[in-house]
């Protein structure tokens, strides 16, 4: 990203900085523009205190891959205290996002803003604005710099969205509320969204009633009768009930096997769902869900939070997916626990380990898996939030992942982490996915569904939108 910033930098001095052509990571060609794609032009508004010199370097439309410049001008001054940037249209910034950056340190001489390979530009986007604020939050200037050209008008064909980490319990009203905001906030924006993937852990303990206040809260936001369809993965959650003892035994012993069974027929009767490893077509996509054949074990130091495959799934996975590839459509993953050093929460540089599998299964899966390139793998478990390092690895002809982050309370941070914004079970956030699939793309866009502050009370997360080409 440095070397690419330098570049656009010298072609600031010159003054001739312009679209810059690169290659993004899947290596796509760029589709061809017609006059019924293109975004209208709008002047830009331009600040006395700073100029703004955007280079664009995907060949993806409606990709932000590239940097943005601040340069001072002889007019910024010592009251300038911060420089916040944001999305926007035409007439101001989005207030419904998170800004993409602020700078709180003015003694540079210039300020920079990286764009990630397949970061999004909004769909409703079309300027990057910066504003600068003095010690008491008051606005002093304002100003920004168009991004239509770098855009692409899309058909949107169905949206659904993925979720996680509920962990309703009838002791933890935080958890339920959270769950029920996160469906009002679904039923709002949208209304004709396909399904709602919730992907593992919806209860914290595997008994009845946990279950039924889930179910109440989705009854309660769409209905009885409601058409909103809802299909529901297992996770490591289901299995525990936290005041016993022995539920790290082996598969061989009876009592570990019998609660297994008992926690997992209460899970089928619950959910509606036959096994703990389905699929449904939807779309003409295949959504795969994986699940655990063992009560959950403990691996690397987490208690209880592995997912057994077994031969059997693995053979009925290699099937499902050959029959998927068929498609020539994305193919969506779900899989409670991320594979090592994919998403936040299991990378090894971070001594991170809320992984899914032991090494021995991934390697299988992703053996399986690395022949289809188009897969979306979504994984769970780690309730890391979305501010979080790499919370989604883009793949080079491999499979894409992307983390879910949770409902019911949020994570952060190295080793085995700590509470999301030093907050608690009570007071945290709660996150999740919106994915839209057009006629040439798929968005991936981050959501906060409840704030931490007094700021906003829900609003998309900058740093998680993501763009990926059909």
């Amino acid at each position: 990203m440095k070397e690419h910033t330098k570049f656009i930098k010298s072609l600031i001095l010159v003054g001739s900085l312009s679209l810059l052509i690169g290659c993004s990571p899947s290596n796509v060609t760029p589709d061809p523009i017609t006059p019924d794609d293109t975004v209208e032009k709008t002047p830009d508004t331009i600040s006395d205190l700073f100029t703004l010199n955007y280079g664009n370097e995907s060949s993806i439309k409606n990709s932000s891959e590239g940097a943005l410049i601040i340069n001072k001008t002889d007019k910024f001054s010592s009251d300038v205290a911060k420089l916040v940037v944001s999305w926007g249209d035409k007439d101001s910034a989005f207030t419904n996002y998170s800004s993409l950056k602020e700078f709180t340190e003015m003694n540079a001489s210039d300020f920079e803003v990286d764009f990630a390979a397949n970061s999004l530009i909004p769909m409703d986007a079309t300027k990057i604005w910066v504003e600068a604020f003095n010690s008491s939050n008051e606005s002093l200037s304002k100003g920004c710099v168009g991004v239509e050209e770098f855009k692409q008008i899309q058909t949107l064909k169905y949206e659904f969205q993925v979720i996680s980490d509920q962990q309703v319990s009838v002791g933890t009203s935080a958890f339920y509320n959270r769950t029920v905001k996160t469906f009002e906030d679904i039923k709002e924006i949208s209304p004709n969204s396909k399904v709602i993937v919730s992907n593992g852990d919806i209860v914290d303990e595997g008994k009845a009633a946990n279950y039924d206040s889930f179910n109440g809260a989705f009854t309660g936001v769409f209905g009885e009768n409601s058409s909103q369809k809802q299909l529901i993965g297992i996770g490591n959650h289901e299995f525990i009930i936290q005041s016993e003892d022995g539920n790290e035994a082996s598969q061989n012993n009876a009592i570990t096997s019998q609660r297994f069974t008992e926690r997992l027929n209460l899970w089928k009767e619950k959910t509606g769902n036959e096994s703990q490893y389905f699929y449904e077509e939807i779309e003409g996509s295949y959504f795969i869900f994986l699940g655990t054949t063992e009560i959950p074990h403990t691996l690397s130091g987490n208690t209880r939070a592995d997912c057994t495959l077994g031969d059997t799934q693995l053979n009925w996975l290699k099937d499902t997916m050959i029959n998927a590839g068929k498609t020539n459509k994305p193919i969506y993953l779900f899989s409670h626990g991320s594979l090592r050093d994919t998403v936040s929460g299991s990378l090894s540089k971070l001594n991170q380990t809320w992984y899914g599998y032991t090494e021995d299964e991934e390697a299988k899966l992703r053996d399986i898996i690395k022949e289809y390139p188009q897969t979306l793998f979504f994984s769970s478990h780690s309730h890391w939030s979305f501010e979080s390092e790499q919370p989604y690895l883009i793949g080079n002809d491999y499979p894409s992942f992307f983390n879910t982050a949770a409902i019911g309370y949020l994570w952060e941070g190295e080793g085995s982490g700590r509470h999301y914004n030093g907050k608690d079970y009570n007071n945290g956030g709660a996150q999740g996915l919106y994915i839209d699939v057009y006629d040439k793309q798929v968005v991936i866009k981050g959501r906060q569904f409840e704030a931490t502050d007094d700021a906003r009370s829900t609003y998309w997360c900058s740093c998680y939108q993501v763009v990926l080409s059909l």
